[in-house]
């Protein structure tokens, strides 16, 4: 961007040809990172849409914390100020991957039907210990017999 000072004292930023091209990567970025899987999606986290409250989101679609951790939106509905990412494990399923720490495992969080059960192969981290899911559908706590300890 280039700075130009009028007479005046006032100060005008103008695009060059470089601006426009970095803003259309990222727009090409972010339309390509909505066909990645869930895992690939967790490692650019940050081209997804921000959390916001008073936003309408979709059943299914994705949106990151601003922190590099990506959700998926379990209900469609239309966020609130009091229903954060973290506090509302009805509306947002994270993801537990993210950009600093790609090898992340995702604590237990007990599903709330069959849209956000774990499948086989699934790994969570429950009561310290990481446990992989045996099973697809799977919403039992990982201390049971359809979780083998990692």
């Amino acid at each position: 961007m280039r700075r130009i000072e009028t007479a005046n004292g006032m100060v005008i930023y103008e695009k060059e040809a470089s601006d426009y091209e970095r803003e259309a990567l990222v727009r090409l970025a972010q339309m390509q990172a909505q066909a990645l899987g869930d895992e690939a999606a967790a490692q650019v986290a940050g081209l997804f849409p921000q959390w916001q409250p008073g936003q309408a989101y979709a059943l299914g679609e994705r949106i990151c914390d601003g922190r590099g951790q990506l959700y998926c939106v379990l209900q469609g509905h239309t966020s609130q100020a009091d229903w954060t990412l973290e506090e509302t494990a009805a509306l947002y399923l994270p993801l537990g991957v993210t950009a600093e720490e790609p090898e992340a495992v995702p604590a237990w969080v007990q599903p709330v039907g069959a849209h956000d059960a774990y499948s086989t192969g699934d790994r969570v981290c429950y009561a310290e210990v990481v446990y992989e899911s045996l099973v697809d559908g799977n919403i039992w706590p990982p201390d049971g017999a359809f979780w083998a300890l990692v």
